[in-house]
């Protein structure tokens, strides 16, 4: 079976399940969990025929697999440089070590082994950085920083991976997206997929609205959220839910302390949000719709503590309303 064909298989087959992710997180938390957050532009796609939009560009592949099947009907130093020649025009990024394991290849299996490895590693997707809002070196560097280093460039470039399945996630080339991106465990490259809140820009609003505190007004960058509901509720500590049970919607939400009073309203799913918070304490109250000419307190003043950066819940049982 020639190269191409395992390649397609290998791709069948990674797509056949879906995509189950452990953890969803509310912008906030997901933050909080990333090692990498910015908003970049796609430039380029490695390896280009493998992205869904584009896999209709098979020249690549089939350059690489004519390659292939000379070096293995015709063994020679100049097939296997032939071969290591095309491999390096499909994957232009590679990285040194990458490189250097390349030269060293010896036989058309060990190519074949360095192409395997690269496909189950995804796609390479480099994005010019528009905006920096974390970066894993952030509080090290803070720490070690002299005086005259608190002007520290943001990178132009930034590399993040993606894999092929359902869990990788589809960018577009010339599209600006919203990424969120962790460390690998041997910390070499950085990897986000379907399972984090990466999104085109223009689709992450509320994500932006956080972010935007958390980059330019650190101190008053905290986030509650919370929910608007008739019934008690218990919430697994990996999953930020988007709806509950027993939602009860247009209920005004008072938050108050020493030095603010402000408010909001629960959408449709019980959830209302307060951003740009400092840390303090303050109350949470719930109001009947009516609010403020019909001030019918609904529920609290309840206590909470709010620490900078960040993110409180508070749920609000509200009583059942009478069915007679």
């Amino acid at each position: 079976m020639t190269l191409r064909a395992l390649s397609l298989l290998w791709v069948s087959s990674m797509m056949l399940s879906a995509c189950e992710c452990e953890t969803s997180f509310a912008s906030c938390h997901e933050v909080g969990a990333s090692d990498l957050v910015f908003i970049g532009t796609v430039q380029s796609i490695e390896p280009i025929f493998m992205s869904r939009w584009y896999m209709t560009n098979q020249t690549s592949m089939r350059s690489l697999n004519d390659a292939y099947s000379d070096a293995q009907q015709s063994p020679s130093g100049a097939a296997l440089a032939r071969l290591k020649d095309t491999y390096l025009n499909i994957f232009p990024g590679l990285a040194p070590d990458e490189k250097r394991r390349l030269q060293a290849a010896d036989t058309i299996h060990d190519v074949a082994s360095l192409f395997y490895s690269a496909m189950d590693r995804g796609m390479r997707v480099r994005l010019k950085v528009r905006t920096l809002f974390k970066h894993e070196d952030d509080d090290d560097s803070a720490k070690t920083a002299k005086p005259d280093d608190h002007q520290k460039k943001d990178p132009d470039f930034l590399d993040v991976w993606t894999t092929f399945d359902d869990c990788g996630f589809d960018f577009q080339i010339g599209e600006t997206y919203l990424v969120y991106a962790n460390n690998d465990e041997f910390g070499a490259y950085y990897f986000t997929g379907t399972c984090t809140r990466t999104r085109r820009v223009s689709d992450a609003g509320e994500d932006l609205a956080y972010l935007f505190f958390y980059k330019d007004h650190p101190e008053e960058s905290a986030r509650l959220e919370g929910f608007t509901t008739t019934e008690r509720l218990d919430f697994d500590a990996l999953h930020d839910p988007e709806s509950v049970k027993s939602p009860v919607a247009s209920i005004i939400v008072e938050l108050k302390s020493d030095r603010l009073q402000r408010y909001a309203q629960s959408d449709k799913n019980g959830r209302f949000l307060f951003d740009g918070l400092p840390e303090g304490d303050y109350q949470v109250s719930a109001f009947a719709s009516g609010y403020p000419l019909n001030a019918q307190l609904l529920a609290g003043p309840k206590p909470v503590h709010i620490k900078t950066k960040s993110c409180a819940r508070q749920i609000l049982l509200l009583p059942k309303k009478d069915s007679n």
